[in-house]
C-alpha cells in the first residue's frame, strides 16, 4: 500500500467548503486484459522496473521488491532480473492475498454506524460521492464501507487518465505468477490491520483522511502525485524514493507526520519481522509491497541491513564506488 497523503488535511467538523468539484464526468476506458498474443510480446520486450533487493544470512539468499499498487498495462511482465528473483525464491510474501475471499471480505465490511452518519451529517459522504461520479465511478456500491475506504479507492481510480489502474497492479500479477509456479503464497499483514489504518484510532484521524483526500481530487493533486510516484517506479528513481519525505508533503504537521510513521515505518517494523521469520525457517522468500516500504532508513532493506543481512542491490543496478 502506498498509503494516503493527508497534506493539508482540515480536521473541522465538516470538509473545507472552498473546495470546487468537476461538473462533467470524461469517463476513461475500461481497464482490458492483455490478449495472449499481447502477453508474449509484453514478456519479449519486459525490462526490470521497480526496486530489488537480494538479501542473504544464514547461508541462503531472499529478495525484496518494491511494487506499484495501480500500474500500466505495459508494466504488467516483470523483467528478467525480477523473474530470475522469482524462480530461485520457495516462497512469496505480499502484503494482503487479495484474491483471498475472507480477506476481500473484512475490507469489504460496513462501516462503524456512528462514524458513516457522522460523514453523512458533515457533508464529507455527499462531497465525495459526487467526485467519484465525475470520475464515473459507481459510487452506491460503495455505500456502506468506511468513508476513508471509499476515499482511498478514488485516489487509486485517479490515475486511469494516465493509463494508470489498479487492474494491472504490479503486486496482483506476483500473486497470479506464484500461484501459477506453485510457490507458497504468505500474508505479510492482515486485512483488519489495513482497515484499522485507514480509517483512523478516531473519528478525527478519519476526518483528516478524507478531507484530504476530497482536496486532493477536487484540485488534480491526486493524479499529479500518481503520475510522480509511477514515473518514480517506472525509471527505477531510488534517489526520489529515498527521498520520498522531502517532497511527498505528507509531514508538514504532526498529525501527517503520525499518520506517515504509522502507514510506513511501524509497518515496516512488523513486516522486517515477519521476514526474517520466515527466512530464518529456511525459506527463500521474494517479498513483494508497495515500494515506499523500501524508502530511506527505515525502509525495509535499511532494516534488514542492521538485522545483519547481507543486501545486494539490484534493480536499478548499484552504482560502482
Amino acid at each position: 500500500m502506498l498509503g494516503v497523503p493527508v497534506a493539508d488535511a482540515q480536521t473541522d467538523a465538516a470538509p473545507p467548503a472552498s473546495v470546487s468539484l468537476p461538473q462533467k464526468a470524461v469517463c476513461p476506458p475500461q481497464a482490458t486484459m492483455p490478449s495472449h498474443d499481447h502477453l508474449k510480446e509484453l514478456l519479449k520486450a519486459a525490462k526490470d522496473r521497480g526496486f530489488l533487493w537480494k538479501i542473504t544470512k544464514d547461508g541462503h539468499a531472499s529478495w525484496l521488491y518494491g511494487t506499484m499498487h495501480i500500474a500500466q498495462s505495459d508494466w504488467m511482465i516483470p523483467g528478467p532480473l525480477t523473474r530470475d528473483a522469482l524462480r530461485h525464491s520457495t516462497t512469496v510474501a505480499v502484503e494482503l492475498i487479495t484474491s483471498d475471499p475472507k480477506t476481500m471480505e473484512l475490507l469489504r465490511r460496513p462501516a462503524d454506524p456512528a462514524r458513516l452518519q457522522h460523514m453523512i451529517k458533515t457533508g464529507r459522504k455527499a462531497k465525495l460521492d459526487a467526485i467519484g461520479k465525475t470520475m464515473c465511478v459507481p459510487v452506491e456500491k460503495l455505500a456502506n464501507i468506511p468513508v476513508s475506504i471509499e476515499a482511498t479507492a478514488l485516489l487509486g481510480l485517479e490515475g486511469r487518465a494516465d493509463g494508470l489502474y489498479p487492474d494491472y497492479g504490479i503486486d496482483a500479477v506476483l500473486q497470479g505468477i506464484a500461484k501459477a509456479t506453485h510457490k507458497q503464497l504468505i500474508a505479510l499483514e492482515t486485512a483488519e490491520t489495513q482497515v484499522a489504518l485507514l480509517t483512523g484510532k478516531t473519528q478525527s484521524e478519519e476526518d483528516m483522511v478524507v478531507d484530504s483526500a476530497i482536496k486532493a481530487l477536487s484540485s488534480a493533486t491526486a493524479r499529479k502525485d500518481l503520475s510522480i510516484i509511477a514515473t518514480m517506479w517506472s525509471e527505477s528513481d531510488l534517489t526520489k524514493l529515498n527521498h520520498y519525505r522531502d517532497w511527498c508533503k505528507c509531514v508538514g504537521t504532526a498529525a501527517e507526520k503520525l499518520h506517515t510513521k504509522a502507514m510506513l515505518d511501524d509497518r515496516n517494523s512488523l513486516m522486517a519481522q515477519k521476514i526474517e521469520q520466515l527466512h530464518q525457517s529456511g525459506q527463500s522468500i521474494f517479498v513483494a509491497v508497495g515500494a515506499l516500504h523500501m524508502s530511506g532508513p527505515t525502509g525495509l532493506p535499511s532494516l534488514l541491513r542492521k538485522a545483519g543481512y547481507d543486501v545486494q542491490q539490484l534493480v536499478p543496478a548499484a552504482t560502482p564506488l
